[in-house]
């Protein structure tokens, strides 16, 4: 079996609309106990506590949700992508990435993650890499097409969708 690697894209207008949007998401890979990182452009840590403090869930999962790291990352150079996929594909199967900033800088962390996932091909044998990447509406407008076409399937707070289901008419340019 080769690598997978699964892009997946969100959209969101406040930091209280992305903490939203993604807990029932990182609630159910916490229960199924898959390992979740972030490469954040903003720090959401008071917002996952709070969110977290109003909800039913039990003490455990959110727990474990805050044990994830919820501050900003300012990793954007090819050496500190390279450092942090080496520390989160090590002993793991599957990985997934929350990637969140500003539609260029979510561009240049997908290039990087690429760029490192073509030149570690044979080490990748077996895993499942999920990408998922959450762009702020209040930034582009026109874009949304080409954003669309970079990625595999979509994320909202009912979960992972196929594009066409969320965006009808919506059709894939091929490259």
């Amino acid at each position: 079996m080769e690598n997978s690697k699964l892009k997946i894209c969100s959209f969101y207008v406040s930091d209280w609309h992305l903490t939203a949007m993604l807990l029932p998401f990182i609630e159910e890979k916490t229960e199924k106990g898959e390992p979740l990182n972030t490469i954040l452009e903003k720090n959401i840590t008071y917002n996952m506590k709070e969110l977290l403090s109003r909800i039913k869930i039990s003490d455990r999962i959110k727990a474990q949700i805050l044990k994830i790291d919820w501050k900003n990352k300012n990793l954007i150079k090819y050496g500190e992508i390279r450092k942090f996929m080496e520390k989160v594909t090590k002993n793991q199967k599957t990985v997934t990435i929350i990637v969140e900033g500003k539609k260029e800088k979510i561009e240049y962390i997908n290039k990087n993650i690429d760029k490192w996932m073509q030149k570690q091909e044979r080490k990748l044998k077996r895993k499942e890499i999920k990408i998922i990447n959450c762009y702020e509406v209040t930034e582009f407008n026109e874009n949304l097409q080409e954003i669309l076409d970079k990625h595999d399937k979509i994320l909202n707070t009912s979960g992972i969708h196929e594009i066409e289901e969320l965006y009808s008419g919506y059709e894939k340019k091929r490259a």
